[in-house]
């Protein structure tokens, strides 16, 4: 209820402003360069969108009149930053390690543990750099009978609808058992941690930010559009494009779960379980990985 009433009474476009503005510079730097140059060639790190974000934070910390913007952009740099970090870790391995390179299922594996150490290390210091009534609340602390209820339902219906949907839609006429008993023992653990890592950047950090300055509704459909248009961005390219609206259903669905459990843990299984059924059922179909 105080919050609430905190989130009805702050104002509230200096953090919708942030969303829209560093949208755009972030689309901008995304997009720019591929009108100039070979999109084959366009930089895999993505280590561009990373640099914009920290010099929009940059700029919020030196003004005290951007300091409602701060929880956006730092939001926004772990998500960025992370990506960066998780699409150039296998090649920077390759670099550093050269013939000793592990296999790509454990460069994956890696990389995605580097995502959640640089996401946790934001998520940390925007519980220290930030007011009080800035911080967002990021629900990792409570679980209880309502995130159990709901983490079984969810996973549940991944299940079933992965079952009831045709294996030509899902991609899983062209799975190979050999390359999953090879892989999944590390693209398993992957798909834990980065569910965990965009569940806390998208409904910890941004949807927890948007939330101390709006209605709780336009917060979960605010940080539901940027989890779509982020994947559209560095994700899903390809075949899998058409997931992309499914992608921001999907997040406005997660949002709505931690907000009704008040645990953020519910959205981590149902997104672990759901990237571990896209890794063997979609992914392996669609790439013949």
């Amino acid at each position: 209820m105080i919050a609430a009433k905190r989130a009805a009474s702050a104002p509230w476009w200096p953090a919708a402003a942030t969303l829209v503005v560093s949208a755009a510079a972030l689309g901008a730097a995304l997009l720019i360069p591929n009108a100039f140059s070979d999109p084959n060639g366009v930089d895999p790190n993505v280590i561009r969108l990373g640099a914009v974000s920290l010099l929009l934070l940059a700029a919020a910390f030196m003004s005290a009149r951007l300091a409602p913007a701060r929880p956006v952009l730092l939001a926004l740099v772990a998500i960025t930053t992370s990506f960066s970090l998780f699409a150039g870790g296998p090649q920077l391995l390759q670099d550093v390690l050269g013939p000793r390179t592990p296999p790509a299922a454990a460069q994956i594996f890696w990389a995605s543990l580097a995502q959640l150490v640089v996401t946790a290390i934001v998520a940390a210091l925007s519980l220290r750099l930030l007011a009080a009534e800035l911080r967002p609340s990021l629900r990792l602390t409570h679980f209880g009978i309502r995130g159990a209820t709901a983490s079984l339902i969810g996973v549940a219906l991944i299940v079933g609808l992965a079952l009831a949907l045709p294996a030509s839609l899902l991609g899983r006429e062209g799975l190979q058992p050999v390359a999953i008993a090879r892989d999944l023992s590390w693209l398993g653990p992957a798909s834990v941690l980065q569910a965990l890592s965009q569940e806390l950047q998208f409904r910890g950090l941004l949807m927890g930010a948007l939330e101390r300055v709006a209605p709780r509704g336009w917060a979960n459909v605010a940080q539901a559009a940027f989890f779509g248009l982020t994947h559209v961005a560095v994700n899903y390219q390809g075949p899998v494009g058409p997931f992309v609206p499914v992608t921001i259903a999907v997040g406005l669905v997660l949002g709505w779960v931690v907000q009704r459990t008040h645990s953020l843990w519910p959205a981590v299984i149902i997104h672990a379980a759901g990237d571990i059924g896209i890794t063997v059922a979609v992914v392996s179909g669609l790439y013949g990985f």
